[in-house]
């Protein structure tokens, strides 16, 4: 098709919602890659705002009358020195007494704390497990591409999706994360490597948390906090139909990503359980109304599973149901779980899938 285009699905695209184990407290949390030297924090300030959630920094300087030129001066601090007020103390420097007694009092360069990194064995993805204020584990994902990195954040504890085919989907929705949560994966992967692309597929349903993701946005995009461009960052959704409407008109030059997994209503029901209430077609419309808007294809994110949506057929309709749509399809093998039942398909099954798809 000229209109559609096949991507292989190895990179940031796979690393989409089948992907994601739920973090477990049982397994090797609190054991650091030996090639990756951290300081870690000694404790979790739990009563604290971070210091990126721009809507609370911003707040609480109105309040006191302070000029929000020192922002950059502190988001560069905490960006560079995530970990340093581990013993409670801020020392911003070049800014107002009262800024760092505000901060000191209320805010911590990082609320978060990194208790687990493991490497791939063939060293291009990085995963690691971020302990929360209250406790509760996320992933985050570096991706290593030829010339750049790309970070695969979380925007939930949990999911209320349900995907059938999804180990954070089992776990329901126990929280969203707040903006600061957010940008704090990035803060930490930057301790790791440099980070060029962030991309909302880790743990959670984005576009469910929008007016948090809304605001990691503006702070990926800021240029006095991480000064990544627009263009940069992907969104991927399920398909909340109203938010999708939304990031078309507020945050247009971010690429959408679109989580379909199926070539029709009736199979999606079966893998998305919320897939009854946002039609195929609704979900297509709403991204039609961001392919107007935007200079970006939008991807399309199908997680291949062996016996169930692999056949030719399956490929060929999917083909036709986005023929004359500007997009890009990422055929994403399963990841196996045992919990989940599910299989990975041959890569017979993949091969014939891509050039089915190519020849529509």
């Amino acid at each position: 098709s000229s209109s559609s285009s096949i991507e292989a699905a190895s990179s940031a695209s796979s690393l989409a919602s089948s992907s994601f184990s739920s973090p477990s407290s049982s397994s090797t949390i609190g054991r650091i890659h030996s090639d990756i030297s951290i300081s870690l924090p000694q404790q979790i300030p739990k009563s604290k705002k971070s210091v990126l959630d721009i809507d609370a920094i911003c707040s609480r300087f109105d309040d006191l009358g302070i000029k929000h030129i020192h922002l950059s001066k502190i988001w560069k601090y905490a960006i560079q020195n995530p970990f340093s007020d581990d013993n409670g103390s801020i020392d911003v420097p070049h800014i107002p007494k009262v800024a760092n007694s505000l901060l000191e009092q209320e805010f911590s360069l990082c609320t978060s704390k990194l208790v687990q990194v493991e490497r791939s064995k063939n060293n291009d993805t990085i995963k690691f497990i971020v302990e929360l204020h209250d406790g509760q584990l996320i992933e985050s994902v570096i991706i290593q591409h030829d010339s750049y990195a790309a970070l695969c954040v979380s925007s939930q504890v949990g999911c209320r999706m349900g995907c059938r085919f999804c180990a954070t989907g089992t776990m329901g929705l126990i929280r969203n994360l707040s903006s600061g949560e957010i940008l704090e994966q990035l803060q930490i992967a930057q301790q790791i490597k440099p980070i060029r692309n962030v991309v909302f597929m880790g743990m959670g349903e984005p576009l469910d948390n929008y007016l948090n993701v809304l605001g990691a946005i503006r702070g990926i995009h800021d240029t006095r906090m991480f000064n990544l461009g627009l263009a940069h960052i992907t969104v991927s959704t399920v398909g909340v139909i109203d938010n999708m409407y939304r990031l078309a008109d507020e945050v247009p030059k971010v690429a959408l990503a679109v989580s379909l997994h199926a070539p029709d209503q009736i199979l999606r029901e079966k893998l998305i359980p919320s897939g009854k209430f946002n039609s195929m077609e609704d979900i297509l419309n709403a991204m039609d109304y961001y392919l107007e808007r935007s200079p970006h294809h939008s991807f399309i994110q199908y997680t291949v599973i062996k016996g169930v949506n692999d056949r030719e057929d399956h490929a060929r309709r999917l083909a036709q149901a986005l023929k004359g749509r500007r997009v890009k399809i990422n055929l994403i093998p399963c990841n196996p779980t045992e919990k989940l039942g599910f299989e990975t398909p041959s890569s017979e099954a993949m091969e014939v899938m891509k050039r089915v798809i190519l020849e529509e």
